[in-house]
């Protein structure tokens, strides 16, 4: 298994977490049935991970990035491990019609199973370590 593969399925996760693009359906070939994550605090299902993500989404949504980085990845015959800094950055309009912009910085690691031929994320812990805001 490369490294690039795992880091390419953890850059799809990320894309497809798009308020513009997300749909759950397209996350089945991204991640496991009984995928679970540590996120905000909390343990998270599958579903319940998405139904969290969809109560993050609004009409004051603009725009969401996420840098990935610092890639520390080890990988076995069917299974990696991934880990690395990530910092997203989320535009939203306020309630006065200004933009303003959220950015957060987690550690983050994902655990990387073989299912078939495809390679799906089983796990992923998530981390907050700075949060910084700009504008009202």
């Amino acid at each position: 298994m490369a490294k690039q593969d795992v880091k390419d399925v953890l850059h799809k996760f990320f894309h497809n977490l798009d308020f513009q693009k997300y749909e759950r359906d397209n996350f089945r070939a991204i991640v496991t049935d009984d995928f679970h994550i540590y996120e905000a605090g909390k343990h998270m299902s599958r579903d319940e991970f998405f139904d969290f993500i969809e109560s993050t989404h609004s009409d004051a949504s603009i725009s969401n990035d996420w840098l990935l980085s610092d890639f520390q990845i080890a990988t076995g015959h069917r299974s990696a491990h991934i880990s690395y800094k990530n910092v997203g950055t989320f535009v939203s309009k306020t309630e006065k019609g200004k933009e303003a912009v959220l950015k957060i910085h987690w550690l983050e690691n994902a655990y990387l199973v073989k299912e078939g031929k495809h390679l799906k994320i089983k796990f992923l812990h998530s981390e907050e370590i700075k949060r910084q805001t700009e504008g009202n």
